[in-house]
């Protein structure tokens, strides 16, 4: 049991050590990048991240993306020929009907607006 447990660490002390193994008898290959000389540093866990000079945005920048957001979609998606095409209103139909009549032949696959996370929370 002794010899069992010398052996298993003897081979897992020699694990670490692949890159003095011949390639011919398992060790790393021959395209392997070179080991560092020097060990790299941890990375400082304990210390505050730098303070950020960009605050968040406001609601009229946010809203101001939104809209060039969903403009420049409706631009690539008139150049490439994927755009809705837009029902003319009836006569004798009011906005209102035929606003209605073009959300029920609305493709459910449409790309929706964007949301702020304060509206995808109510």
């Amino acid at each position: 049991m002794l010899a069992l447990l010398l052996g298993a660490g003897a081979l897992a002390a020699c694990s670490s050590m692949t890159d003095m193994i011949p390639t011919s008898a398992g060790g790393l290959p021959s395209t392997a990048p070179q080991r560092a000389a020097a060990p790299p540093e941890y990375p400082p866990v304990n210390e505050m991240p730098q303070h950020r000079e960009a605050l968040p945005m406001t609601e009229e920048e946010l809203n101001r993306a939104k809209s060039e957001l969903t403009t420049l979609r409706n631009q690539q998606e008139e150049r490439v020929g994927t755009a809705p095409k837009a029902a003319a209103p009836a006569a004798g139909k009011t906005p209102a009907d035929a606003a209605k009549a073009a959300k029920k032949s609305k493709d459910p696959k449409q790309p929706t607006e964007l949301t702020s996370a304060k509206d995808q929370s109510k």
